[in-house]
C-alpha cells in the first residue's frame, strides 16, 4: 500500500503568498517612513545647528562693540556709490519692520589682546593728567605683546606701527573731542561714503610698551590742530564689522560677515581690500533693533530636503552689554 502524500493546495500557496504580499507592503511603507522621518529630522538638526553657530558668532562680535558706533546702512546705497546721510541710521533709531536698513556695523574693541594674558596687555586705562597733544601713557601695558597678537589677527593690516595705526577713542559718555560735537558715527569714519570725518576716533602707533603716540595732531586740510580730550578711559581698536545680507536667485539671502578694515584710516566695508566671509546662507528673515543698550535681533534660516519640500527655523537673542 503506498504512503500517505502531504503538500500544499494551489489555494493554501495562493493564501500564504497575499498575506506575504500584505505584510511586505506594510513592512515598506513603515521603511518609507522611519527614512523620511531621518530625513526631516537630520535637515531639523543641520538648520538649528547652522543658525545656533551663526547666533553665536555675531553675539560673540557684537559682545565687544564700542559704544556709541553701531549703524544700519541701506546697503543698496552704498554699495551703488552714491550713499547720502538718509542712508545710514544709529541702530538705536532704526524705525522697527523698515526694509531700507539691512545692515549692522560697529567698530569692535580688541578684546583678543586685551585678555590674552593673566594681566591684560592694554590696561584701557591713560594717564590723562600727563597726556599732550602727541600722546599719552596707559600703565601697566604691554603694547609690545599687543602689537604681535594685532599684527597676527589683522594680517598684518595693524601693528600698531606709524603706518599701520590701532584707533582709540576714549570712553567717558558725556566726553566732546573738541568741546562742540559730540562722539557720533560721523565723526569716528563710519560713513566714509558720506563724510570723511575721523575726529573723535584717533590713529594710535605705540612708542614705547606703556604709551601710545598720535598719528596727526593737525586736519591735514585746514593745518588747524586737532583738538582732544584725554579722559581716564579708553579702548583699543583694530577692526570694524558688519553684518550685510545679500540677496541669491530663489528671494532668500546669504548672511556675510564683513571685517579687517579701518575706518580712522577712512575704509569702508566695500573696500576690495577687506576680509568677507560667508556666515549662513538660505536666510529668510534677518531683523534688528537696539533699544537702551541692548541689541535684539531674529535669524531664519530655510533647509531645503527635496525638490518642493523645506524646513525652516527662527531664533531670537539679545545682546546685552
Amino acid at each position: 500500500m503506498r504512503g500517505a502524500r502531504w503538500g500544499f493546495s494551489m489555494v493554501e500557496i495562493i493564501f500564504v503568498i497575499v498575506i506575504l504580499g500584505i505584510v511586505a507592503s506594510i513592512a515598506s511603507n513603515i521603511i518609507v517612513q522611519v527614512y523620511e522621518n531621518y530625513i526631516i529630522q537630520r535637515a531639523v538638526y543641520r538648520v538649528n545647528l547652522k543658525s545656533e553657530l551663526a547666533m553665536n558668532e555675531i553675539i560673540n562680535r557684537l559682545t565687544y562693540r564700542v559704544q556709541g558706533t553701531t549703524i544700519s546702512k541701506d546697503h543698496l546705497a552704498f554699495k551703488g556709490g552714491h550713499p547720502t546721510s538718509d542712508d545710514w541710521l544709529p541702530l538705536s533709531e532704526v524705525p522697527a519692520g523698515g526694509i531700507k536698513y539691512t545692515t549692522v556695523e560697529w567698530i569692535g574693541y580688541d578684546n583678543d589682546s586685551f585678555a590674552s594674558n593673566a594681566t591684560p596687555n592694554w590696561s584701557g586705562v591713560s594717564n590723562y593728567e600727563t597726556a599732550t597733544i602727541d600722546g599719552f601713557s596707559t600703565p601697566a601695558s604691554d603694547l609690545n605683546r599687543t602689537a604681535r597678537i594685532v599684527s597676527i589677527l589683522s594680517q598684518g593690516r595693524v601693528d600698531l606701527s606709524k603706518d599701520r595705526p590701532a584707533g582709540v577713542i576714549f570712553m567717558q559718555s558725556s566726553n566732546y573731542y573738541d568741546g562742540m560735537s559730540e562722539y557720533s558715527p560721523e565723526c569716528m569714519g563710519m560713513v566714509p561714503e558720506v563724510t570723511s570725518s575721523t575726529d573723535c576716533i584717533f590713529p594710535v602707533y605705540a612708542d614705547s610698551s606703556s604709551s601710545f603716540k598720535f598719528t596727526r595732531d593737525r586736519d591735514p586740510n585746514s593745518n588747524t590742530i586737532r583738538h582732544k580730550i584725554i579722559t581716564e578711559r579708553y579702548k583699543l581698536a583694530w577692526s570694524a564689522y558688519s553684518l550685510v545680507p545679500e540677496e541669491r536667485e530663489n528671494g532668500l539671502f546669504d548672511l556675510y560677515l564683513y571685517s579687517n578694515y579701518q575706518p580712522w584710516n577712512g575704509d569702508s566695508y566695500l573696500d576690495s581690500a577687506v576680509k568677507r566671509n560667508i556666515l549662513i546662507d538660505n536666510v529668510s528673515v534677518f531683523k534688528f533693533n537696539e533699544n537702551g543698550g541692548v541689541i535684539r535681533f531674529k535669524l531664519c534660516i530655510v533647509e531645503r530636503i527635496s525638490f518642493d519640500n523645506n524646513v525652516s527655523t527662527c531664533k531670537e537673542k539679545v545682546v546685552i552689554r
